[in-house]
């Protein structure tokens, strides 16, 4: 029975991976064990596979391989209905106004953030932006300016009962001209009808501002700054921000390779935001058509006096990680 079982699962395994169109594998030169320094290995730590049609995504994400408990988790699975759309002309060649309506789990419209690996130029991702089951309306004007709305369903808490989670509720702005995009981000995490709300104390209330910037095809400038909420009275300001020299370089072995630096703040151990820090130095390659590799080295502020990394960012902390992906 379980031969068959497993005869099955990989018969899924491989036929999904033909018809997807996107997958990528990522590698850490580093194992952290909480308390104990780490050594070096080289492990497999996640496997994506990614299917995409005109009015849908689905991502899943396969974490922890090497480990005894693998994990499969949904990045993104939602599908999309267009509610409205406008024209310039009769002839309908130009839309002028548009709504369209997104349903499932997707990451949140908080900044300009991309949870694809093919999009993301670095492997380090803040785990601030999240994902969640959502119902999001966008409007988008002329193409130059960008709303969103959505409610995302809080699910229940297993850990209290199943007892129901506060829904957040959020709002995001864009406006985009000439290789400029600037946004604003504004998000209530804490949305519920308990008569013992307090709306000054118990609100978790996220605000972001970022700013995209290419300059033709030479540089591209990508900066987030947000401050997100929590049970403390101290900052929770934080920032990053990615410089790629988008030109680029040719290699032996790739056509195209662009080299891109970036600096991620995170709060330190006292609570307050912007006290520590991730800075990666990485490499983003395309050895051929449809496909990429990065190669990146992350260093981590966050050490105790016994040399000890944290935990926060455990699979890329003080690690050199290659990441490489296939577009079909």
């Amino acid at each position: 029975m379980k031969k068959i079982l497993l005869i099955t699962l990989s018969l899924l395994l491989v036929s999904s991976i033909l018809v997807a169109n996107e997958i990528s594998f990522y590698y850490s030169s580093k194992r952290i064990d909480k308390g104990v320094d780490s050594e070096r290995f080289w492990h497999l730590k996640d496997f994506y596979l990614e299917w995409e049609g005109k009015n849908f995504i689905t991502s899943l994400d396969f974490s922890g391989l090497m480990e005894n408990n693998p994990k499969l988790s949904i990045n993104e699975a939602w599908i999309k209905f267009n509610l409205f759309t406008s024209y310039y002309s009769y002839f309908q060649k130009y839309q002028w106004f548009t709504i369209d309506m997104k349903v499932g789990d997707m990451a949140y419209p908080f900044g300009n953030v991309s949870s694809r690996s093919s999009k993301n130029i670095s492997i380090f991702h803040p785990k601030t932006f999240d994902s969640n089951w959502m119902v999001n309306f966008t409007g988008e004007l002329c193409s130059k300016y960008t709303f969103k709305a959505y409610w995302a369903d809080g699910g229940t808490n297993e850990g209290i009962g199943g007892a129901d989670s506060p829904s957040t509720i959020g709002f995001r702005g864009k406006y985009s001209w000439e290789g400029l995009d600037i946004g604003v981000s504004l998000r209530n995490r804490n949305l519920t009808d308990d008569e013992d709300f307090d709306w000054d104390n118990d609100n978790y209330f996220d605000i972001g501002v970022d700013l995209l910037y290419e300059l033709g095809n030479i540089a591209k400038f990508n900066l987030q700054v947000y401050n997100l909420s929590d049970e403390d009275d101290n900052s929770d300001l934080n920032f990053f921000v990615i410089t790629s020299y988008e030109k680029g370089f040719i290699l032996p072995f790739a056509n195209k390779t662009i080299p891109y630096l970036g600096y991620f703040s995170k709060n330190g151990i006292d609570g307050k935001g912007a006290k520590e820090s991730n800075i990666v130095i990485g490499l983003n390659m395309k050895p051929v058509d449809n496909s990429f590799i990065k190669l990146e080295y992350n260093i981590d502020s966050a050490v105790d006096e016994k040399g000890i990394l944290s935990t926060d960012n455990q699979n890329i902390s003080n690690a050199l990680t290659l990441e490489f992906g296939f577009l079909f």
